[in-house]
Parts: structure tokens; C-alpha cells; sequence
């Protein structure tokens, strides 16, 4: 520890630092520079880098309602989202399960390309906006897995955190690693992730922790989002700021940008705030402070619920159950009485299906075949069945 203080010593003529340095502690000192070393490690700490040229100048021209818009869209895709998993839990026909599981799921693939727009833009917005929120890699992980090369120790796949875009057409059956839906938010977190043994999240991803604006207001836990509560949930609903021009060019490289969309992009932005868009988002706001200027000027004061409070989590897939339980002693086993062998050998076999429950009915609805996946085997059984009755 001596020759690291000499080393931190040469580094500054500050006199006032290299008395701190002197003075301090060792074991303090090794906390806050592992601690430096944690913060520089995570994945926001490369959130601005790489970001195109779209996004700078989305990000440089920023003002106060652009802030607002964005965490106002991030507020209502997250609000919507849920309420749309609570109509889904809450439905008891396996038709409309289907449909409000699709509705769930447009809510949810906007929520974390937001999340990454706001992230990368706030490096880049000269300190008017900043992002505060959760890494998703230990909930990314049930799907990515925590596997190792053993010759280099690299994951064999590695989580992107908010970059992550999921491959739809990805086959899980054929590849454990693959990514095709962000569905992994919404179960426990991987306890095999570095993360998992320290933080104190145990459900799904909690989004009501992610702080988005200004960095004084987030320092002072006044830029929550503006989660609420939607009632029988049954459509999608847009919010005006998914019709901003920096969604169609704000996940692209930027040697792949032609000159063409440049001056188009340029262009779009340029006349944002003379569109109908941001009109009806200004209309949107000035209608909810008239009906509560109270609970309007509030609004990110207050840390929102849970979002997945009273929601049932998706399961994990077996491979994180395995790694959770590798290190357990295996359970003991006895014989089974003869009595309850006599039961079972004389309980009749539950009938074969003649349908497969892993694909659709033929003539399923698109947003039940979008949805398919995510949805719960009993609900799948009993389309199964009701397309038979049909």
C-alpha cells in the first residue's frame, strides 16, 4: 500500500490532496479505490461512447421540455406495461390473455431502447440530463448465461446491459444464449451475476429505482419517473416522443449514416416542435397539471412502487436454477412406502395431447403468435383447446 500512496503522491501537486493521501487510512483508501474501480467497470461508464451523430446533436441542443418528454415516455411505456400484465394476470379467458401478453410486449421493447437513448444522450447534453438506474446484466444473464471460455475466461456470451436488442427469430431451444425478447426483466435476477450477492433487488428488474433529468434533481431523489397505476389495460397505447426523429437513427453506427439521412434527420429535428406530436404531448401535460396542479408539480419527488408488485415473475430458465443449486447437498431419498407404490402403479395415465403446445393453432391471431412464447403452458393448453372447439 506504501508504494501505491507514492505512485497516487506523483500524481498531483495538490497539496491539499497529497495530505489527504498521506493521512488516509489503508483500509479506506483500498475501499474508495475499489470502489472508483467498480464505477468505472459498469456498463454506464461507456453509456456516451460510440454514440452517432444523430444522437450528439439530439443530445447537444437539448432544453428543459426535452428532458421532460423523454422521462415523461419512459414514465408512461412502463406504467402501461404494467397495468397491461396486471389486466393479462387478472383475464380468465386464455384468448385475451394472448392479446394483453402482446400489448404488455409492445409496452416493454420500448422501455429499454429508451432507457439507452437517455443513458447516451445524457453524456453528451452538457450536464442537463443524466440516467440513474440498475444495471439489467444480472437479470440479462438468465438468458446470456454466466459460462466461461476456459481458455480466456471471457463470458461466451456477453450482456450488453441497455444496448441489448433481442432477436425475435432467436431459437433458445437450439442456442441457451440466445436473445428473444427482454422477457428476462421480468424474473429474478441471475444469483450467479457478481451483482446478484450484494444488491438487495430479489425480482424482477426494478424500474422504479431509474432516475432520470437533471443531475441536481437526481441527486436530491426529485427525478423518479412518473410511474402510475392504468386500470383494464387493453391496447396499446403510443406516447407522443415514440414518433421523435432520433428513434429511426439513434442505435446506428455511425460510418453507416449516408449524407441523406443526416440532412433528413436534420431537418425532422429542426421542425419537432412544430409537430403535432410534440403539440399533443404539450396538450397531454397541460391537461394533468389543470386537473392536479398539486400532484403534477410533484411528480418525481416520491420513489414509485414496485413495478412487478403482485405480478407474477416469469420462471428462470433451468440453467440458472441448476447453478443455484449446484452447490447444495443432493437431497436424501426413501423408499417409498408400498402402499403409496400400490397408488401409483394403479393411477391411469394422464391422456397424450395431440397438440403441441410449443407453436400456435394454425389460425392463431397475429398477436397471439407474436406472444406465444411468453405466455404460461396452461394458458397455451386452453387455446389449444378452444381452437378445437372452434
Amino acid at each position: 500500500m506504501d508504494n501505491f500512496k507514492e505512485l497516487l503522491l506523483r500524481k498531483t501537486d495538490n497539496p491539499y490532496l497529497q495530505t489527504l493521501i498521506k493521512c488516509m487510512r489503508d483500509d479506506l483508501l483500498e475501499k474508495e479505490v475499489f470502489e472508483a474501480l467498480i464505477k468505472m467497470a459498469e456498463p454506464p461508464a461507456a453509456m456516451g461512447r460510440g454514440a452517432n451523430s444523430a444522437l450528439t446533436s439530439y443530445a447537444g441542443h437539448m432544453d428543459n421540455s426535452d428532458v421532460e418528454q423523454l422521462r415523461d415516455a419512459l414514465g408512461h411505456h412502463i406504467s402501461h406495461y404494467k397495468g397491461a400484465l396486471k389486466s393479462m394476470h387478472a383475464a380468465t379467458d386464455p384468448m385475451q390473455k394472448a392479446k394483453l401478453r402482446g400489448v404488455a410486449d409492445q409496452h416493454l421493447n420500448r422501455i429499454v431502447p429508451l432507457m439507452h437513448i437517455a443513458g447516451r444522450a445524457g453524456k453528451h447534453s452538457g450536464g442537463k440530463m443524466t440516467l440513474d438506474y440498475i444495471s439489467t446484466t444480472p437479470w440479462e444473464s438468465n438468458y446470456t448465461t454466466t459460462h466461461r471460455h476456459e481458455h480466456n475466461g471471457k463470458l461466451k456470451e456477453g450482456t450488453k446491459d441497455l444496448g441489448r436488442r433481442p432477436a425475435p427469430n432467436a431459437n433458445r431451444e437450439q442456442n441457451i444464449r440466445a436473445v428473444p425478447d427482454y422477457l428476462y426483466l421480468e424474473m429474478a435476477p441471475h444469483s450467479g451475476h457478481p451483482m446478484s450477492e450484494t444488491m438487495p433487488h430479489k425480482g424482477g428488474y426494478p424500474f422504479e429505482e431509474v432516475q432520470l433529468g437533471s443531475p441536481s434533481k437526481r441527486d436530491t431523489g426529485q427525478a423518479y419517473l412518473p410511474i402510475e397505476d392504468i386500470e383494464n389495460k387493453t391496447e396499446y397505447t403510443p406516447h407522443p416522443f415514440d414518433f421523435h426523429p432520433i428513434h429511426e437513427l439513434g442505435d446506428h453506427p455511425e460510418h453507416k449514416l449516408t449524407p441523406e439521412q443526416k440532412e433528413k434527420f436534420i431537418n425532422d429535428i429542426s421542425n419537432w416542435k412544430s409537430s403535432e406530436h410534440h403539440k399533443k404531448w404539450l396538450e397531454d401535460q397541460k391537461a394533468k397539471f389543470k386537473a392536479n396542479p398539486e400532484a403534477y408539480r410533484a411528480r418525481g419527488t416520491k420513489k414509485p412502487g414496485h413495478v412487478f408488485e403482485g405480478i407474477p415473475l416469469q420462471d428462470q430458465p433451468e440453467h440458472v436454477k441448476v447453478s443455484a443449486t449446484s452447490d447444495q447437498p443432493a437431497p436424501t431419498t426413501t423408499a417409498a412406502p408400498a402402499a403409496v407404490k400400490q397408488q401409483a402403479a394403479s393411477t391411469p395415465a394422464a391422456p397424450a395431447e395431440d397438440f403441441d403446445i410449443t407453436k400456435p393453432p394454425s389460425d392463431a391471431a397475429k398477436p397471439i403468435v407474436e406472444s406465444w412464447h411468453a405466455l404460461p403452458e396452461a394458458v397455451r393448453r386452453e387455446i389449444h383447446k378452444y381452437a378445437r372447439k372452434k
